[in-house]
């Protein structure tokens, strides 16, 4: 008897994951003798009684569990979870498989799941008994032209709230879950045809029963892994599916997908999880299919190990061929090889801003009279002097400290510019330059090309946030002026260094084409509420001179409520750390999974300590190396977990002697704005950090909680 075809739906990672370590190896096993002999008695594959769809199955796993299949045709079937053998009976019982009319691909509905939400949400009380349907306006004809399943609509009219919204739209299939969250934010039926439905379209006509087409179309492959090798369910098994795979959501393919060019650059900004660097590498993606011979991309973000990250996400999205096409490195290498390529073995060596900063302490302390500090002079120097690429006293003189909240008069302007020139000059004599300073050094030389010799036909930019004005001007010379030139994500709100500017000064023309996304695709509601309140009441810009909100920021997502929890020493506090990551583990989730987070490395290596004396397998996570999964629990500093997602993440340490870090903060009489600056920076720290978490956050502190945590903690 041959063997059968099994296809994995995306959804099954999700029950995997909730498995029992000494389960899941049988799920392996399970799916090499369904492709060897469904037909075995072992597997007691049999349809489930009062079945909705004809076409499900359950098989044995184990004793104990489950899988749930659909079978089609005569030897393939998808598989769709595991789980303990009640369990899988009644889910196997209220799902449906259709091929939806507008995608032309396969689709699972999970009715049990969304009618069981549904009816288990609390009633809001602010809702009068009468209030109409959210979607009241729109028709049954209209939701099966944008792709909702018909078996979906019932539930549809019984809602009356967008939170109920928020709360189903996990359960659905992708294009039903952006239909009816753009439709609940007021779009138009045809905007959301143009918008969404349209976009995820087959070009060729659907038949519904036709599943052999339906296999080979991308919304199938979206939603699930077509694959006979075993090697290759082995390996998606073992890695988290995320990692695997780049998933891009219909409601951000018109960003990234457009097929007419945008007439110059774009910005598109949203907050942590909404898809920003998804939509960036879709984009890359969409821009090398029609990139003339001879020509280059350049993906570029802030730090290597974010680069990395990128080059890693791009490959798995496109391959070597796409790679081919694309230059993905960290803006201070970009920099550092237009100088290299024009001085050659000329070119100074770099150092890194913790080099620069304490050779400013140094200098600041050998002043007979010391009036500025090195913090002081480092910002001066980066943020007036090197942000504008002054060159003379005179310039000095003239500049705009625009942001700077120290005032100096001429005698201290002349002091401060005697200390950068002697600062200047021990650098060329040791041939050193800070990374910075080489921008600066690279916008001049790439400023003087024509556009024949600018390298790149295209540029995206990750983390655009975090890039300092002499960044902006290098990019700005490195590509022609025309359409789609630049293409820029970011997020204000998770500035981590300390460099502002508007693209704008630049020569960067965003007006008219600024993008924002709303959604977040990763982060619970609960994770998400708790990580805006770490935010509090601060201010932030967008990169061109006005203010940044999270206005319409929300999840999809539906969680466990964070945990706040402050201990009396820390002692107690990384003690109780290692009981809350064992209980995690005894949950389900893998020691790689989880996060541990600081602000210092002092306080990182503690808790590696901790979990190490609890027998816990831990391992410090550093700059440009990531683990294996097998080393255990990955510890880190709040910088490293940037760009990084864990389904668990502890936050340690967020007591108010370290967050805000005193080190990272000029005094407020040396600098008051630079002060509040950073105090914001150190604020978005601990906001990324939270935001890293899928499922699980917790935030611990021992002796007084930080006044980030808000005036319910820390009050």
């Amino acid at each position: 008897m041959s063997g059968a075809k099994v296809i994995m739906a995306d959804v099954f990672g999700k029950s995997y994951d909730a498995l029992d370590g000494s389960v899941q190896p049988q799920v392996l096993q399970f799916i090499m003798k369904m492709q060897r002999d469904p037909d075995s008695n072992g597997l007691n594959l049999k349809p489930p009684k009062g079945a909705k769809d004809k076409r499900v199955r359950t098989a044995r796993v184990t004793d104990n569990y489950r899988a749930v299949l659909m079978h089609y045709a005569d030897r393939i079937y998808y598989l769709v979870a595991v789980l303990p053998h009640d369990d899988a009976y009644d889910f196997a019982a209220n799902i449906l498989f259709d091929i939806n009319k507008v995608t032309g691909g396969i689709e699972l509905i999970n009715l049990g799941s969304l009618y069981g939400t549904l009816s288990g949400q609390p009633k809001a009380a602010d809702i009068a008994p009468d209030t109409p349907s959210l979607f009241a306006g729109v028709s049954d004809a209209d939701f099966e032209r944008l792709g909702v399943h018909t078996s979906i609509v019932p539930a549809l009219r019984e809602i009356r709230s967008e939170d109920a919204v928020l709360g189903i739209v996990e359960t659905l299939p992708k294009l039903a879950r952006d239909v009816i969250l753009c439709l609940a934010d007021g779009m138009s039926v045809e905007e959301v045809w143009e918008q969404v439905s349209s976009l995820a379209a087959t070009s060729d006509k659907v038949d519904t029963q036709d599943y052999e087409a339906a296999i080979e179309r991308p919304a199938t492959k979206e939603a699930f892994v077509v694959t006979g090798d075993f090697a290759e369910f082995g390996r998606i098994l073992t890695e988290p599916l995320s990692a695997w795979r780049i998933f891009l959501h219909p409601a951000q393919r018109a960003l990234a997908e457009r097929k007419s060019p945008y007439k110059g650059s774009v910005r598109v900004t949203g907050g942590p999880g909404t898809g920003k660097t998804v939509v960036a590498l879709h984009r890359v993606k969409a821009l090398a299919e029609r990139l003339p011979a001879g020509q280059a991309i350049l993906l570029t973000t802030f730090t290597t190990n974010l680069a990395n990250l990128l080059k890693s996400m791009l490959k798995d999205l496109g391959g070597a061929q796409l790679l081919a096409k694309v230059d993905v490195r960290n803006i201070d290498k970009v920099a550092y090889g237009t100088v290299k390529e024009t001085f050659g073995a000329e070119a100074p060596s770099r150092l890194k801003d913790g080099e620069i900063l304490n050779r400013w302490i140094e200098l600041s302390q050998e002043q007979q009279t010391p009036r500025f500090d090195g913090r002081f002079l480092d910002a001066e120097w980066k943020q007036v002097v090197l942000a504008q690429d002054i060159r003379s006293r005179d310039e000095y003189f003239a500049a705009s400290r625009a942001g700077r909240g120290r005032r100096l008069n001429r005698p201290e302007r002349a002091q401060v510019w005697s200390l950068v020139e002697e600062f200047e000059r021990r650098l060329d004599r040791e041939k050193a330059a800070g990374v910075t300073q080489l921008a600066v050094q690279a916008a001049r030389i790439a400023s003087g090309w024509s556009d024949e010799e600018r390298p790149y036909r295209h540029i995206v930019v990750d983390e655009a946030q975090d890039l300092h004005a002499a960044h902006w001007k290098l990019l700005r010379a490195l590509v022609p002026e025309g359409d789609d030139d630049l293409f820029i994500v970011g997020d204000a709100h998770q500035r981590i260094y300390d460099n502002r500017t508007s693209l704008s000064a630049h020569g960067i023309k965003i007006r008219g084409r600024s993008k924002r996304l709303t959604l977040n695709y990763r982060t619970t509601r609960q994770i998400l509420a708790a990580s805006l309140n770490l935010l509090g009441d601060s201010k932030f810009d967008d990169l061109d001179g006005s203010p940044e909100h999270l206005r319409g920021y929300r999840s999809v997502l539906a969680g466990a409520r964070p945990e706040t929890t402050g201990y009396r020493t820390p002692s107690e506090e990384m003690t109780a750390l290692a009981k809350r990551v064992d209980i995690w583990q005894q949950e389900g989730i893998k020691p790689h999974e989880i996060a541990v987070v600081a602000r210092t490395h002092a306080i990182a290596d503690s808790a590696v300590q901790a979990l190490r004396d609890a027998t816990l397998a831990a391992v410090k996570v550093e700059d440009y190396r990531v683990p294996d999964p097998d080393e255990g629990i990955h510890v880190m500093t709040m910088h490293r977990i940037k760009g990084l997602e864990y389904r668990a993440v502890a936050i340690v340490g967020a007591g108010a002697q370290h967050m805000p870090l005193p080190s990272a903060v000029t005094p407020e009489t040396e600098d008051r704005l630079q002060c509040a600056a950073d105090v914001r920076r150190e604020q978005s720290l601990l906001f990324v950090s939270a935001t890293r978490a899928r499922e699980q956050l917790s935030i611990t502190w021992s002796g007084r909680p930080s006044h980030f945590l808000g005036p319910r903690v820390s009050g």
